[in-house]
């Protein structure tokens, strides 16, 4: 019994000097290199780039606006007026100045006012339209006169006379131009001598009005 407790022990003692001399052995030993494990690290998204920076337009250069040329208008040339048309009697105009031309008097007178005087009216344009104004007045009375006098069985008649005036209008005098027909010419004097007697004309402008005044008119007998 003893040399198997000797035996048991001296397999403990062997296993203890084998276990103390490997671990003798592995504490000396240096220690292979460690592995090293690769790291993956997850990366935040990369932000998109900026956005490039806009191109800012230049000014455009001012354009140069072409040059107007002056241009020098030429004077309008002023036609001259036509002549007024004359106012036309039967038969001869007479030796004396007058307004009237010698000549057939084929249709009524188209003119402008009546004439007064051998060369019309004279001063400044003032006074040219005052008396334009009183010849044109003159003839609407003149007219409604003559044929509030002519007798009723008389036909339309074209009465061309001159007449004097006073300063205060009453007529001094006329001349009835002959028409060429005796019946139509004594009714018109007649009308023509009961107006000057009865009717009496405003008083003419201030300025010394041309003399004789000359009409022509179309005149009926009034109903």
């Amino acid at each position: 019994m003893k040399t198997i407790h000797v035996k048991l022990i001296v397999a403990a003692v062997c296993l203890l000097l084998g276990l103390a001399m490997w671990w003798a052995v592995k504490s000396i030993k240096p220690e292979g290199p460690k592995r090293q494990v690769a790291k993956i690290s997850i990366l935040p998204d990369t932000p998109p780039p900026p956005p490039p920076p806009k191109e800012e337009k230049k000014p455009e250069p001012p354009k140069e606006e072409p040059k107007q040329v002056m241009r020098e208008e030429q004077p309008k040339q002023v036609e001259a007026p036509k002549p007024a048309e004359s106012i036309k009697m039967e038969g001869a105009a007479g030796d004396g100045p007058s307004a009237f031309a010698a000549g057939s008097v084929a249709k009524d007178y188209a003119g402008g006012t009546p004439t007064m005087g051998a060369s019309g009216p004279a001063g400044t344009p003032a006074d040219r339209a005052q008396e334009r104004f009183y010849a044109n007045t003159a003839r609407q009375l003149l007219q409604g006169e003559i044929e509030r006098h002519l007798k009723a069985d008389a036909e339309a008649l074209t009465a061309t006379f001159s007449i004097w005036l006073d300063k205060d209008g009453a007529i001094q005098r006329f001349e009835l131009s002959p028409s060429g027909n005796d019946g139509n010419d004594t009714a018109l004097r007649a009308a023509l001598d009961e107006t000057r007697r009865q009717f009496k004309l405003p008083p003419p402008p201030a300025l010394a009005l041309s003399q004789p005044m000359r009409f022509r008119l179309s005149v009926r007998p009034q109903a």
